[in-house]
């Protein structure tokens, strides 16, 4: 009886043991197991908050999006067919920028939209050809 009372009285120095040391090391502010890779994947996300940071400061002063230049100018500079179909249904501002391109034997549009200054003249070889449905059909 007194061997199995010496070996529950290790058992309870051992189990006391590992408690203190684990609340030495990952307690009470010191580092556990884990701590080190959770610290290093912590500076890896403030090193990528830095980055996101600095790349919005710089795109502050800029446009967040960019001018693709669609069918129309492409059409416009190549001397493409060009089909607008449904154009009743078109803004009144866009029939207003298309009339631009069929005046005289030069008609020309300005992209403002892009911030140039400069316009795309009509190539020799550019068609337009507009369709609509009848005033019966709108909003269809």
């Amino acid at each position: 009886a007194a061997g199995q009372g010496d070996q529950g009285g290790q058992q309870r120095e051992s189990k006391r043991r590992k408690v203190s040391s684990g609340a030495a090391s990952g307690g009470g502010g010191g580092e556990g197991p884990g701590a080190s890779e959770l610290r290093a994947q912590w500076r890896a996300f403030a090193a990528d908050l830095a980055t996101a940071e600095r790349a919005a400061a710089v795109a502050e002063g800029g446009f967040a999006f960019a001018f693709v230049e669609g069918k129309l100018v492409q059409a416009l500079r190549e001397g493409w067919w060009l089909l607008l179909d449904e154009i009743n249904l078109a803004p009144a501002e866009v029939l207003e920028r298309i009339a631009g391109l069929l005046e005289g034997a030069h008609g020309s549009i300005t992209l403002v939209e892009k911030g140039d200054t400069h316009t795309v003249t009509r190539h020799p070889g550019f068609r337009l050809i507009a369709a609509m449905n009848p005033a019966t059909d709108a909003g269809k």
